[in-house]
């Protein structure tokens, strides 16, 4: 598991094109809206090149925001299935229609 400093995140798809606080506010959101605006960081993420590693490193060391495309809730429900299987199912629903696969997800677990 990389740690943040391990990381050039100068070469993230967010980093200058969005403004990224985006990726911790979208969280608090408690409208339809939320899943909007998740899809559209999701977007953002799976055109990264680090997405993989974002997404490794955030399983490991984040508890917020929205890293690799997942949201805190989404990652805890790939970690244990038992939690949240309704996010989870629909993570890896709406990451697929971005050309993410379940098994690219499994990978950085």
């Amino acid at each position: 598991m990389p740690k943040y400093g391990e990381v050039d995140w100068d070469q993230a798809e967010c980093k200058g094109s969005i403004y990224t606080d985006l990726f911790y506010t979208v969280e608090e959101q408690r409208s339809i809206l939320q899943y909007e605006y998740i899809n559209a960081l999701r977007s953002v993420c799976a055109r990264c090149p680090l997405w993989a590693t974002c997404l490794t490193y955030a399983m490991e060391h984040e508890d917020y925001g929205v890293w690799g495309g997942m949201t805190s809730v989404e990652r805890v429900a790939m970690r244990d299935p038992n939690r949240y299987p309704n996010q989870r199912l629909r993570a890896v629903e709406e990451l697929a229609l971005y050309g993410i696969t379940y098994e690219q997800i499994v990978e950085c677990m």
